[in-house]
């Protein structure tokens, strides 16, 4: 037995192990057993910090001045591999604190979905540390697959049934258009190895253009990019919101690991072959997420379709091959997971007290629940990246990466996309803050929520404090063999 290799894969064993763990409590909560004494959700909690502090070994060595590589065949754990271990593994960590009041909808199976959510956590370990086309593709399909079929865990819910039936169906045929694109790379370039395609030098082909649509799509279409936004904001609403939230943060993750590692990293000599169905991809996004947001009547899907426009900000960095544009990009990855987190704390508290997310419900929020007033308008300013938020800088990044780039039109656009987001924030706080609607109190989250609604709130503020250090941490994680050979 290689014992090394168990070592380095020590952190996505353990994520592995508490999944059964959790398995087994709702098993025993199910008999009536001593499940109930044992939450499945700390069990959670203590796989993830278990694997947190697993991965901690690498992190002195691979951040030093000569960092070392370790590579298991189809595995490579590398600074890029490991920023995504600490932000996939705190992304779950947040997911699962935020989301301690939302559990209710997926009760009596808690145990099934932390384990759930678990496995699509050692997804994205495993996507990030893919060095082949395969690997890419089955750590896209861990992460994806099982948190659709949490959707599904809401039994007495028909709209959540068909909604999670439909989602699993969807995420499936995304999952093999990402599969075909990587079959036309591995095609045109006769190899799956992402360090061999590096050192190849391709033919500018049209078929590399559909190779790049097939990428884009099939890696964040379930995230909500053109066409797919409006489906994804309903798909939030309708089934159990825990899950949902974990499906939106923990694939972004896993499917900008795997973008960057195939398109800026494999193909990353050639550009020109994928650049352009990119920035499309992008402007389209970047124009339709943020007017859905404005014609919303439900904070809820406004913020998600807030998001998703940020998401696509992550297409302008792609276009820049270069280490400053990744770190832009991942710094935007590490802004997005407290927002996403956020959101599921609060309404979860707003639905287990029955609560809408409408504008008649929530004007004059300021008058009877300021604290809860005050962390909604903070959280639609950071989804629209408003100043002196983090998203506001990473929108000139991003600005600055497509100029680079040479795609000033592109540009403009995630300008003007960003003046539309400004309206959609402005129109909810003004709602939020209207002094002259008077109503009951609205009960605010649990304790458990509320620390994690309290952390993330303090890390939107946080990421901007820290900006230099975060993005020293990304630039350091844009390395070889992220960027050709």
């Amino acid at each position: 037995m290689n014992l090394a290799f168990l070592q380095d894969f020590g952190p996505i064993g353990i994520l592995v192990l508490g999944a059964a763990a959790c398995s087994w409590l709702d098993l025993g909560q199910a008999r009536g057993d001593w499940g109930r004494r044992a939450p499945s959700r700390w069990v959670a909690l203590a796989a993830l910090l278990l694997a947190f502090l697993a991965s901690i070994g690498f992190w002195h060595s691979s951040f030093g001045p000569n960092p070392p590589d370790v590579e298991h065949g189809s595995f490579l754990i590398d600074r890029f591999a490991l920023f995504f271990y600490a932000v996939g593994l705190a992304a779950a960590g947040a997911v699962v604190l935020c989301g301690a009041d939302a559990e209710v909808e997926v009760a009596p199976h808690t145990g099934v979905y932390h384990a759930l959510l678990l496995m699509a956590t050692a997804g994205v370990l495993f996507t990030a540390s893919a060095a082949d086309l395969i690997s890419l593709a089955v750590g896209l399909a861990l992460t994806s697959l099982p948190l659709a079929i949490a959707q599904g865990l809401s039994k007495t819910n028909l709209t959540a049934l068909r909604t999670a039936t439909r989602s699993l169906t969807l995420g499936g045929a995304l999952l093999l258009a990402f599969i075909g694109g990587e079959a036309i790379v591995a095609g045109l370039s006769g190899t799956t190895s992402l360090s061999s395609i590096a050192r190849q030098s391709l033919p500018v082909d049209p078929l590399m253009g559909l190779a790049a649509l097939l990428l884009v799509v099939g890696a964040l279409g379930q995230l909500g990019v053109f066409p797919f936004g409006g489906w994804r904001a309903l798909e939030l609403e309708r089934t159990p919101l825990a899950a949902g939230t974990a499906r939106t943060v923990l694939p972004a993750l896993a499917a900008m690991a795997a973008l960057l590692r195939l398109l800026p990293g494999a193909l990353g000599a050639m550009p020109q072959d994928w650049t352009v169905t990119v920035s499309v991809v992008a402007a389209l996004t970047l124009v339709v997420a943020p007017i859905l947001a404005l014609r919303e009547r439900r904070l809820l899907r406004a913020v998600q379709l807030l998001v998703v426009a940020q998401v696509a900000l992550c297409l302008l960095d792609l276009l820049d091959v270069s280490k400053p544009a990744t770190a832009s990009l991942l710094y935007l990855l590490l802004s997005l997971v407290p927002i996403a987190a956020a959101t599921l704390g609060l309404w979860g508290a707003l639905r287990g007290a029955g609560e809408e997310d409408t504008k008649v419900a929530l004007r004059g929020l300021w008058a009877r629940t300021p604290w809860l007033a005050g962390m909604l308008a903070l959280l639609v300013a950071a989804a629209a990246g408003l100043p002196p938020l983090a998203g506001f800088f990473v929108r000139i990044f991003s600005v600055e990466a497509a100029l680079r780039a040479g795609f000033g039109w592109l540009a403009l656009v995630a300008l003007v996309s960003g003046v539309v987001g400004v309206l959609v924030a402005y129109r909810w706080v003004m709602v939020i803050f209207d002094a002259r609607v008077d109503g009951p109190e609205i009960v605010l989250p649990g304790r458990v929520a509320l620390v994690g609604v309290v952390l993330c709130g303090v890390s939107f503020l946080g990421f901007v404090v820290a900006m230099g250090p975060l993005l020293g941490i990304a630039t350091r994680a844009a390395l070889p063999p992220l960027f050709g050979p």
